[in-house]
């Protein structure tokens, strides 16, 4: 005798009760490794660039301006195509278009290793961007439909905690790589140690994409697919990797049949004669009724928000390692920020391009921005704790007042220890928010509406990010407290929009 649901049809089964009988095991921990490698490399395609930038300085000879091209390359891949492949996802399958995501990326970034020209790096770097938005797009809905209802939210939320782990990640890998002066020459090609950056980048994610091939697709698309028996062999799959037996041993049945799930959304790549444009007018018809009416000015105002948020913290932890670099090398402790930063740097002229190179960046840099990862993953567990206690939209506006007062106080603070703290809190606050509300536009839109309206979200933060990236590049050394005031007035901003948003406090 089995359960209710199978009184007619007695082998018919529910996915998610398949995957609660078998249990949690070797492929939910497995998984939630591998998407943690996948983040790593896929953030640390960001981040690095702001330590290879400085190290790359005098190869490149780049302007501060060119810099902020350099950092804002890949995100702007990310940006252009992240929602691209999203719906791309829903049709051909996550399992795909992460492992094409992940080894393309690397691939590109393996080539970048060898590039010699600026431009040329920032037109490969953003096509590693590119094929990054595949992971970005792909890896939650794959994680999450390995894990039964009540895991999902959990699995995803220590998987996002890797973000974290990338900001300790990178520069202490980046300080260990740097730490030793060495050179391969190849005729007129000199390879330099800020190259092995990029390898040390992209290794989590070849590690990961090749276990990941060991996976089968989510069982839960290839029902939507109405794929069958593809699912039930990826259940089978799962059971003899966690419980070493067949499913049917397990459920005490000879054969098994899957609950059909509802179908994936319109399919954007059939009936488009794979033109580029039919593809883009489809999703842009999808994505129209995110601004209708009820919650259509409260998406808006969410935007707006995740713009700010992004173009804030995220813009300024690029930049991070630039100012505390120049910082630094200032020897005046009794300066603030942007009286250093508007100082002219001046270039010696009697050393060779190489010691110039190798000599860049002083070790403050990197204790600082590994402390400004660790700040996030202390963050983020203090965040968890006062979510249901004080209230989400409290955390929110407590957490962007307090970033907003520390903004202020860079314009004043003279002492190192001090600087470093508020830059911490001026990243991390508006950084550790962006979670918040993700939960927040959830609440807020349809339940059909709410992957698209997340990945829309998502991809005009990065458009901040490129905004930020961009403007300090351009901005930061002549006009250094104006580009403060700037970042500081975003953030008063979305305070005020905060506060003017109908978020629950409650989740």
């Amino acid at each position: 005798m089995h359960s209710s649901l199978e009184i007619n049809t007695p082998n018919v089964w529910d996915y998610d009760m398949i995957l609660e009988k078998i249990g949690y095991g070797k492929t939910q921990w497995i998984l939630l490794i591998v998407s943690g490698l996948l983040t790593i490399t896929s953030v640390a395609a960001q981040q690095a660039m702001s330590i290879i930038v400085i190290a790359s300085q005098c190869e490149f000879e780049t302007t501060q301006a060119e810099k902020g091209v350099m950092m804002a390359a890949s995100v702007t891949g990310i940006f252009l195509s992240t929602y691209i492949w999203g719906y791309i996802s829903d049709d051909i399958g996550r399992r795909k278009v992460l492992l094409y995501g992940i080894f393309a990326s690397n691939a590109l970034q393996f080539i970048l290793m060898f590039v010699t020209s600026v431009w040329l790096f920032n037109i490969i770097n953003l096509l590693v961007g590119i094929s990054m938005g595949g992971v970005s797009a792909a890896l939650y809905a794959y994680l999450s439909e390995f894990n039964i209802p009540r895991h999902r939210a959990v699995a995803i939320n220590y998987s996002t905690m890797f973000v974290s782990v990338t900001a300790i990640y990178v520069p202490a890998t980046a300080w260990l790589v740097l730490s030793f002066d060495w050179s391969i020459t190849v005729g007129n090609f000199v390879f330099l140690p800020w190259r092995l950056i990029l390898f040390v980048s992209l290794l989590p994610g070849l590690i990961g994409g090749l276990v990941l091939l060991y996976y089968p697709e989510s069982p839960k698309f290839l029902l939507s697919q109405n794929k069958d028996q593809e699912a039930v062999e990826a259940v089978e799959w799962i059971s003899k990797f966690n419980r070493g037996k067949p499913i049917q041993n397990i459920l005490n049945c000879d054969e098994i049949l899957l609950k059909s799930e509802d179908p994936a959304g319109e399919n954007i790549l059939a009936d488009s004669q794979g033109c580029g444009i039919g593809i883009l007018s489809k999703i842009a018809r999808a994505t129209v009724p995110l601004f209708h009416k009820p919650h259509g000015f409260n998406f808006i105002l969410c935007n707006l928000v995740m713009f700010g948020m992004f173009f804030s913290s995220n813009g300024m932890q690029l930049w991070f390692p630039e100012i505390v670099n120049r910082s630094s090398g200032a020897g005046n402790n009794s300066s603030t920020v942007c009286e250093i930063m508007s100082a002219p740097v001046e270039k010696p002229e009697n050393i060779t391009e190489e010691l110039e190179c190798t000599a860049t960046i002083s070790s403050k840099t990197y204790i600082d921005n590994i402390i400004v990862g660790v700040a996030f993953l202390i963050g983020f567990s203090i965040q968890g704790t006062l979510l249901n206690p004080l209230g989400r939209k409290n955390v929110l506006l407590a957490a962007i007042a307090v970033a907003v007062l520390s903004g202020v106080f860079l314009h004043f603070i003279a002492n190192p220890t001090g600087v470093l703290i508020a830059f911490c809190l001026y990243i991390l606050l508006p950084g550790l928010s962006i979670s918040i509300m993700i939960g927040a536009i959830v609440d807020l839109v349809p339940t059909h509406l709410r992957s698209k309206a997340v990945s829309f979200c998502m991809s005009l933060g990065r458009l901040g990010i490129i905004a930020a990236t961009n403007l300090m590049g351009v901005m930061l050394q002549p006009y250094c407290n104006t580009t403060f005031a700037i970042f500081t007035c975003t953030l008063v901003v979305c305070l005020i929009v905060v506060h003017y948003l109908p978020i629950r406090n409650s989740a």
